[in-house]
């Protein structure tokens, strides 16, 4: 990361997203162990720029700006992101990065850990990429975009977790708990009277 300076602009959008943030760390949809959340989140800031969640965030009700790092810029050849902030980004950025610039029309990017959706993704209609690859890697990157088309809002990536995309961070989340919540009546319909 090469960091260009140690602040960035507020954006009204934060307090969304740190919500979102919260609610998905209360709802274990982004599980907390003491080394941060398992999952990150995003909004778009410029055509290739994001506001995204700090490597090893632990999620808090009130916004604390150094949660969060804004991504202005991506070098291919060294692969290096330019940020503002003072934390270190989600090891995801590869994958917001991609996802923005494959889909020009999504501003917003939720990605969480539910194994529950993971096992039961084909029972719930949802698309899973094809292939396991590490997590922070171009390659989960490059299989999330061979597989999302401008239709699809919610996937998985292989044993690993989901992904929302919206126009806005609103609907990403309520995109997401929809998913959750028909996950929730799947699992009750399943349960013997």
């Amino acid at each position: 990361y090469e960091k260009i300076s140690a602040s960035f602009p507020y954006d009204d959008r934060l307090d969304s997203l740190n919500r979102w943030a919260y609610l998905f760390s209360e709802l274990r949809l982004t599980p907390v162990p003491p080394a941060g959340a398992y999952g990150n989140q995003s909004y778009r800031t410029g055509r290739s720029s994001f506001i995204i969640t700090k490597s090893g965030m632990q999620p808090e009700q009130s916004l604390q700006l150094d949660n969060y790092v804004h991504v202005v810029g991506f070098k291919k050849k060294s692969t290096t992101f330019t940020i503002e902030g003072q934390a270190v980004p989600s090891s995801e950025c590869f994958l917001h990065n991609a996802l923005y610039e494959h889909l020009p029309e999504v501003n917003a990017i939720l990605h969480g850990h539910c194994s529950l959706l993971n096992s039961h993704a084909k029972a719930l209609g949802i698309p899973v990429t094809s292939i396991f690859h590490d997590y922070g890697t171009q390659e989960l990157a490059d299989s999330a975009i061979e597989l999302v088309t401008a239709s699809m809002n919610f996937f998985i990536l292989k044993d690993h977790g989901f992904v929302a995309v919206a126009s806005n961070i609103d609907e990403a989340g309520k995109t997401t708990l929809g998913y959750y919540a028909e996950l929730i009546e799947l699992l009750r319909k399943r349960i013997p009277a």
